[in-house]
């Protein structure tokens, strides 16, 4: 019976795709350019939770070299900055593997948009996907892709409104980008408030003296809880759907939050947002 239903799940995902004129086999996608690749989605992780699934492309503005189906490829990341501690550059690319995912996907986004368009869209309706998550690495491309491929975005967020997106970006004009589409939004990677300018990202200290300038002016914020409670992730939080300014406590590092003398305070505040 197990055989059957994976028989029948696997034929109505290759129909499914079909419709949108992709070739569907054994878990893979076809691209003339790649061959037979991973779907462009990727299920989450531990840390993101089983549910979330993420679209991620090269970050920072360096050089990446990368090998895919026999071919050598060099592409610039998407990101038009390259800050100190990014945690993208830093904590996921220790893998070739990793880094050759990341460049098809930019690759694609420069050179096949459409299909990047219809792949998502397929797989956003053949495995029945509610929770997404836009660049876990990287930003949109303006300088390689204008606004096409944030455009391509809109397109696919408006034909799926019972999905939830969220997305950070460091490009100012894009900021409210998605201010139109109920069921997405943009988180701001740099922040300037107050005197305080940078990233929504540090040490304890930093992120407790940016929380306290952004509520002084009104603002929506959050700390993220992942930074004090290994047990949460994105499926049971979703913070980052619902608030302009999500802060991060620094993690993947080195950086252990526990030991900081400020670790009572800022946990302390993380706690009474869930209280409020």
């Amino acid at each position: 019976m197990s055989n059957y239903r994976t028989l029948v799940k696997t034929a109505t995902k290759r129909s499914i795709y079909e419709k949108y004129d992709i070739e569907y086999r054994a878990g893979k996608i076809y691209h003339p350019q790649f061959g037979w690749i991973k779907p462009l989605l990727i299920n989450g992780n531990a840390k993101l939770g089983k549910g979330v699934w993420t679209f991620s492309v090269l970050a920072a503005n360096k050089l990446y070299t990368f090998e895919s189906n026999g071919k050598e490829y060099r592409l610039i990341g998407t990101c038009n900055c390259h800050c100190k501690g990014c945690y993208a550059c830093n904590g996921c690319y220790k893998f070739k593997s990793t880094i050759a995912s990341l460049g098809r996907k930019t690759w694609l986004i420069r050179n096949d948009l459409d299909f990047v368009y219809r792949a998502i869209m397929a797989q956003i309706e053949a495995d029945n996907i509610t929770i997404c998550r836009i660049h876990a690495s990287g930003d949109f491309d303006i300088d390689f892709s204008g606004d096409r491929y944030l455009n391509m975005w809109k397109a696919v967020i408006a034909n799926n409104l019972n999905c939830v997106f969220w997305t950070y970006t460091k490009i100012e004009a894009f900021e409210n980008a998605f201010d139109e589409l109920p069921n997405a939004n943009i988180v701001k990677s740099l922040i300037n408030c107050n005197g305080l300018s940078g990233l929504n990202y540090g040490h304890a200290d930093y992120i407790i003296a940016m929380y306290k300038a952004l509520k002084a002016m009104g603002k929506k914020v959050y700390i993220c809880r992942c930074g004090i409670d290994k047990k949460q992730h994105c499926t049971n939080c979703r913070s980052c759907a619902e608030n302009d300014y999500v802060l991060f406590i620094e993690h993947g590092t080195g950086y252990e939050v526990e030991k900081d003398p400020l670790y009572s305070t800022v946990k302390e505040l993380i706690e009474s947002q869930a209280a409020n």
